[in-house]
């Protein structure tokens, strides 16, 4: 089911919605097919098979077809979300479950994709938070490296404080840019930008410099603020800083 838009806070917009890779269906999939080729075997080349052979297989195809409708289920009930302020993944079919993540507070971003992963184009998207939240991975991210890609477009956007809100086109076309590039060179290791120091992306809005080329009062007090907020600098440390800052006006 879509990510309900009325859970969204005002200008924020969905970028990217994705459910779980396909293979996600995996074990009850393969075990699916496997008991009902192993039926139709039976069924042509034992044609007077025991009538508790035939029960015996009847109870395998059920539960196996009940298997996988019970996974096909738990597919079309999670969601994988990527606005421009938060990365949301919902679960659950009786009962819901929900995860949400600030941009503000990712450190790290990286994907793991084993061969067949690299095959099926899905993997792991793993994502370092601040404080006592760690590391969370994400299962059966379909094209891990696109979606790092595009979250990390989003982290350098809000960090930069765009005053120009993204779009409904643009926001698309960022997906859409991420999946057809595919992972750049920085990405192909799966390693993702930390949080301070990397060049924003091409198209990035940046914050405007003074004419000497330094960063403004303004731009230092929004910095500050947000070292602040991750727990760097301290409240009284920022009061201080923020009061000398100030003087300079």
């Amino acid at each position: 089911m879509p990510f309900p838009r009325r859970l969204l806070t005002e200008d924020e917009e969905v970028v990217v919605e994705l459910r779980p890779h396909w293979a996600f269906l995996g074990r009850p999939l393969v075990v699916a097919v496997a008991v009902v080729a192993l039926a139709i075997a039976v069924a042509v080349n034992f044609s007077n098979a025991p009538v508790g052979v035939l029960y015996v297989l009847l109870a395998l195809v059920t539960g196996s077809a009940l298997w996988l409708a019970g996974r096909l289920v738990r597919w079309f009930a999670s969601s994988f979300v990527v606005t421009n302020t938060r990365i949301i993944q919902r679960t659950g079919v009786f009962s819901r479950r929900g995860l949400e993540l600030r941009l503000e507070r990712v450190n790290q971003l990286s994907y793991h994709q084993s061969i067949p992963g690299r095959i099926l184009r899905t993997g792991e998207l793993q994502v370092e938070m601040g404080g006592d939240t760690g590391l969370l991975v994400f299962d059966h991210v379909p094209r891990p490296a696109a979606v790092q890609s595009v979250i990390t477009e989003q982290i350098d956007a809000l960090r930069h404080r765009s005053v120009v809100p993204i779009s409904k086109g643009p926001a698309q076309a960022a997906w859409e840019r991420a999946v057809t590039a595919g992972p750049t060179k920085r990405h192909e290791r799966g390693q993702g930008p930390g949080i301070t120091g990397d060049t924003p992306p091409s198209g990035t809005p940046r914050v405007a410099r003074s004419q000497y080329g330094e960063d403004t009062v303004a731009e230092r007090l929004v910095q500050l603020d947000e070292l602040r907020r991750r727990g760097i600098v301290t409240d009284a440390e920022f009061a201080s800083k923020k009061a000398e800052l100030l003087d300079r006006l």
